[in-house]
This record gives C-alpha cells, structure tokens and sequence, in this order.
C-alpha cells in the first residue's frame, strides 16, 4: 500500500514545475544585474520570497477597506496587510503580482466604475486560492432576494459578460466572504449567520496560505521579461517614426492575440450550452417515447436476450439522431475560430509589413475541429469507454473519440438482474417465466435507466471534450503568438540599434529570447500534464 505522505507523480511534477519556474525568475534578475536592466532587477527583487506572509489588500472607492485592514491587523497581526486603492491596479497591473494573497474587497451596494471594473476582474482570474474576494457593508441586506441580487452583479463584473446566464442565488456560490462593520449579533438571520460563519472562514482562508501556484510563478516570469523586452526597446520619442513603427507592431500582436483567444473562449463557452440543452432535450424525447416503442415491439421484450439488445439499439438510434443534429453547429462554430484565427494572424502580417518590420515570420495558426463531437465511433454497448484524439496532428485539434465513447456508454450490467428479477431458479433449474406485462414493464425501467445513464455521460464528457480540444488549440495560439512576440522584439532592437552595435544588441536580445524559450519549454510542459 502506496504511503499517504509520499509524494506521488503528479505532486512531484508540480513541485518540479515551481522549482523550475522559481529558477527561472532567479535567473532574470541575474541577468538584469549583468545587462543593466534597472527597472527589471527592481521588479525581481520586489517579488515575495517564499514564507512570505504580506497580504495585499485592494478596496474599491466605496468598499469599507480601512475597517477591513483595521480588522486583519487586530485578528490576525503576523500577516501585515498592505493596501493599495483598486484603480490603481489598472494603471500598474503588475502591483498583484507582488504578494502571494490578494483580498479583493467591494461594496456590496456598490455600482464600479469601468477602470474598477476592469481591475477586480483582472484579480478575480488570479490563481485559485490566491484571492479572496470580500463584500463590505453587507448589514445593508434584507434576505435572500439581496443577497440573490449582489451574486448575480458580483458575477457579471468578477467571472463573466453582460449576456451570460447564471442560476446561483448567494455571493457563497462564487467564493465572496460578506463582512460587516457592525456586530453580526445586532443583525437578524440570515444575515446573522452568514456573517459569523464568513468572518471565520476569512480568517482560516488568510492563516491556510497555499503554496503559490505555479500559474502565479508564470505571470511574474512574463512581466519580468516584458520589462527587459521594453528597456531593450528604447525609451519612447514621440516624434521617432521607429518607435511608433514598433509600438503599431506591438499593438497589432496583443490586438490579434486578444481577437483569436476571445473567438475561442466565446464560441467554446456557447458550444458547451448549445450540447447540453440539446442533450437535455433529446433525452426528453427518448424517454417520452420509451412506452410506445416497448409496446410495438412486445414479442421482443418478453425475451431477455432479445430485450437488451432492442433497448440498445433505441439508444443507439437516438443517440445517432442527436448526433446527426448537432453536429452542423459544431461545425460551424469551429469553422468560426478557424476564420477569425486566420484573419487575425493575416492582418498581423499586413500591420508588420506596414510598420516595415522584417525577419518575422507569422506563418498559419492552428485550427480545430469539432466534427468528432458528434460522430465519433460508438463503442459497444456495455463496453469501457475508449477513444481520444489521433497521434501526429499537432495543430489540428479534433474532438471525437471521447464523445464517441461517450456515446456508446450505457447501462448493461444490471440489465440480467432488472430482467430477470422475478425468475428464480426454481429446483432441478427449472426457469420460470413472468407474463408479457410484466416482462415489459421491468424492460421498461432498465431502458429509462439506461436512457439517464447514458445521457449523464454525454451531458458531462461531450462539453469536457469540447472545452479540452479547443483549449489545447487555445494553448497552442498562444505559444505560436508568444513566439511571434519574440521574434518581432529581436526584429525591432536590430532596426533600432544599427549596424554599429548590432552584436551587442544581438546579445542582450539573445538572452531574452533564451529565457523566453525556457519559459515556452515549461509551459509546454505543464500543458502536457
């Protein structure tokens, strides 16, 4: 028996993936100090070491965070909070990456401005477990209908756009802690409660401290590297028509990159609803014509051995039917990233060929396909599950064999049991069979119970293997940008520094581009798991 204390594979490839990236950090600010890269080596010994216990505490205007910070000083004083207004952050996004933790706080009555707006979200998408979003003034709430209506504003501005659903019906469902200035003991339930269980779950949440997530490590080593890639850069001249060729450039990559990676999160995000509702409704429709098709099909159900198979091939039908409706929107939706990801990297070789920028190449995106979605092989009935996507097509995603198992899983273990409840052995082996009625009606509770079983695995594998086959493709875009990014940077310092000092230039540029490559290897390497 393997011992519960001994790293296994996946903890040790996570700890080895931190180290890595905590060296890698190590490593720029040596090479900051080496080249002279002031404001690099600043930011780099600005990061918190491990162990560290500060606590960056960000308050929107109207979010009572001098109380809340007067509070964490009183209860738990060895973390010492710092505080810095929210609109800051969104002149200097890189302020969060320096701590650990980040408490978010807002005024539960409290209508954002747009630069607030913007800064909390970009909090909100920290790492789990390194922001706690906190909502002040809750001792303003009446009851449910309150706290119902903060949840779903909290969850437009924190998690999602203006036209994206939500259900949940309390800010607990989204991980925000309500806290009050006044004495939760003056307040009437619910409002008591919440605020009691809240205010104690704040403090073990601020004293658990998780280790820091290796996607935190990622963003520091980023901005660390943007910093060194904008000094080597130059320092701005307005009137410099090389600095404004390298800023369009610039601009024209993050316009892309945002425009490629919003087309994929969008249309993944409406491919998982669009699969489940018609899931859903397929389902309803299987199960309301379940009775009819058993009666047609009486002689056949009065047989055990002919009763699974019948059972099996409804599902198969429906199954099919569903698969044979749902697989032109999948298609179209990824013919959209495909169209979007292509206009996107064409216009970004247009906008470089504009600002003169030479030696980049931006070359074709990755494209995805999600024909497999609905139309991949069906195992047999009763068997495991297999499938998944075909070796030795790095950049072409296809989702199929997963969904295709899906579809072929169903119910067939018990079905000699439902079948053949009421027929005991009798002495001497004798079989006794049942009447036709009641044949038909145990057939008919294994085949609604197939029918939900075989459904509960599609509604949750075929939106799984959607978002896992179009963020392998988001992942892949991002690297294939992050090495047009590096390429462009080189490209720009050449032009800017001449043929005189070309070779130093080569070199600095050289040693960005090798910590860049490292960081490309580890993210590659967390990608794979």
């Amino acid at each position: 028996m393997a011992d519960p204390d001994t790293p296994g594979p996946a903890d040790r490839t996570h700890h080895a993936l931190v180290t890595d990236l905590e060296t890698l950090i190590e490593d720029t600010a040596r090479a900051a100090a080496r080249h002279g890269w002031t404001a690099v080596a600043e930011a780099a010994a600005a990061l918190p070491g491990r162990g560290d216990r500060t606590v960056l505490l960000c308050a929107s205007p109207k979010a009572d965070g001098t109380a809340l910070a007067a509070h964490l000083r009183t209860r738990l004083p060895q973390l010492e909070p710092r505080t810095l207004p929210l609109e800051a952050l969104h002149t200097d996004p890189a302020e969060a990456l320096r701590a650990d933790l980040v408490v978010l706080a807002l005024g539960c009555a409290e209508l954002l401005s747009p630069v607030a707006a913007a800064a909390a979200a970009a909090l909100a998408a920290r790492p789990p477990g390194t922001v706690l979003v906190v909502l002040t003034g809750a001792d303003t709430l009446s009851g449910d209908d309150d706290l119902a209506l903060v949840a779903r504003r909290m969850r437009r501005v924190l998690h999602a756009g203006p036209d994206e659903e939500w259900t949940g019906r309390s800010p607990a469902e989204l991980g925000c802690l309500l806290w009050s200035t006044e004495d939760p003991a003056d307040l009437p339930e619910p409002l008591h409660g919440l605020l009691v269980r809240d205010a104690v779950a704040l403090e073990e949440r601020l004293l658990a401290r998780v280790p820091v997530p290796p996607q935190l490590l990622h963003d520091r080593v980023v901005h660390l590297l943007d910093l060194a890639a904008g000094l080597l850069a130059g320092p701005a001249r307005g009137g410099d028509p090389r600095r404004r060729s390298a800023d369009g450039a610039r601009t024209a990559l993050e316009s892309g990159r945002r425009k490629v990676l919003d087309a994929v999160d969008a249309e993944t995000a409406a491919a998982e609803r669009e699969i489940v509702a018609s899931l859903r409704a397929a389902e309803g429709d299987l199960l309301r014509r379940l009775d009819g098709f058993l009666e047609r099909h009486r002689q056949e159900v009065s047989e055990p051995g002919r009763a699974r198979g019948l059972v099996a091939g409804y599902l198969d039908r429906g199954t099919g039917g569903w698969a044979a409706a749902t697989a032109p929107g999948l298609r179209a939706r990824a013919a959209r990233i495909n169209r979007v990801a292509t206009e996107a990297f064409q216009e970004l070789e247009r906008a470089f060929a504009r600002q003169g920028v030479e030696g980049v190449t931006v070359g074709a995106p990755p494209s995805v396909s999600l024909d497999g979605a609905a139309h991949g092989p069906a195992s047999a009935p009763g068997s495991r599950p297999r499938g998944g996507k075909p070796s030795g097509v790095p950049t072409r995603m296809v989702v199929g064999g997963a969904l295709g198992a899906a579809a072929g899983a169903v119910l067939t273990s018990g079905l000699g049991t439902l079948l053949g409840a009421g027929m005991g052995a009798a002495a001497g082996g004798v079989l006794h069979h049942r009447q036709t009625e009641v044949q038909i009606g145990r057939a008919a509770a294994y085949g609604r119970a197939a029918v939900r079983e075989r459904f509960s695995v599609l509604v949750t594998g075929a939106p799984a293997a959607v978002r896992r086959e179009t963020g392998s493709l988001r992942r892949s875009a991002e690297r294939e940008l992050d090495r047009i990014g590096r390429d462009l940077e080189i490209a720009l310092l050449a032009t800017r520094t001449g043929p005189r000092p070309a070779r130093r230039a080569a070199g600095t540029a050289g040693v960005v581009g090798e910590l860049r490559q490292r960081l490309a290897a580890l993210e590659a390497r967390a990608a794979g798991g």
